[in-house]
């Protein structure tokens, strides 16, 4: 597969498309009580990314009126900036959009997980 962008772009796309997915990944955990909750929260939250994002076929093919939820999905944002940097050489002012959407979600997600650390901790039994 040719690489057509900048190389430290594309590293840049990779990194944030990791945090965004590590905040979204603590974010659940933080929630969850059990490992068999933190699955099945993630196994909800992964499966509509993996099937509307465009990984295995085209988001455009989905109708007009899921093309906002869609767009807004980190998966769909990361393939769409690699696609942009790998495939047509654009530059990150290019597709600052979806750059724009993983930091939306690396934002929230951290925040939320911020908000969730202190009733996680105050919820634990006091250990002797």
């Amino acid at each position: 597969m040719p690489l057509r962008g900048p190389l430290w772009q594309l590293a840049l796309v990779c990194v944030a498309t990791a945090l965004a997915f590590s905040a979204l990944g603590l974010l659940v955990a933080s929630r969850a009580r059990t490992i068999e909750a933190v699955s099945g929260l993630m196994n909800f939250i992964m499966m509509p990314m993996w099937v509307f994002s465009g990984v295995f076929f085209s988001a455009n093919r989905f109708p007009a009126a899921l093309q906002p939820f869609i767009q807004a999905l980190p998966l769909t944002a990361a393939i769409n900036a690699l696609r942009a940097n790998m495939l047509e050489g654009a530059g990150v002012s290019q597709y600052g959009g979806e750059m724009a959407i993983l930091v939306a979600w690396i934002a929230v997600s951290f925040l939320r997980r911020a908000e969730a650390v202190p009733m996680a901790v105050a919820s634990r039994p006091a250990q002797t």
